[in-house]
């Protein structure tokens, strides 16, 4: 699929006529349709505003490698878990809860509390535990 496609499989994945999608991004129409039919290649100011607007992954626009929008995931962090999934042979169901949990930013404090506490941090022990202390109260 050329790049020319993908714009227009994301501009109707979108619902977007060409005259709509030209105004979000502040480009001419006739600009879009020849980005479309791949008779130019799509400038700076246009891959600037995907991303802006519709959180377009350029990768995925330029090579089609990867998804149609950006993940709120880096790919260093998609990486980990990948490696995660395949270190502790990980069902979808038992990732997807530990990305939920992660997600939740108490929780990636206690993660990160542990780890630090794995490194040999006395401190983040006590703060843990403090924590631990506090939800103890709360569910008691």
């Amino acid at each position: 699929m050329s790049i020319g496609q993908r714009i227009k499989e994301l501009r109707k994945i979108l619902h977007l006529s060409a005259g709509d999608f030209a105004i979000k991004l502040q480009i001419p129409v006739r600009t879009i349709g020849s980005y479309e039919r791949d008779e130019v290649p799509p400038g700076p100011k246009f891959l600037s505003a995907l991303i802006k607007n519709f959180q377009v992954n350029i990768n995925w626009l330029l090579s089609g490698k990867g998804t149609m929008f950006i993940s709120k995931r880096t790919e260093l962090e998609l990486n980990y878990i990948a490696k995660l999934q395949a270190k502790f042979k990980m069902t979808e169901k038992e990732l997807s809860g530990l990305l939920d949990v992660l997600d939740s930013e108490a929780s990636r404090d206690m993660v990160l509390k542990f780890i630090e506490i794995k490194k040999g941090n006395k401190d983040a022990l006590d703060s843990l535990i403090c924590n631990l202390q506090g939800i103890q109260a709360i569910y008691n």
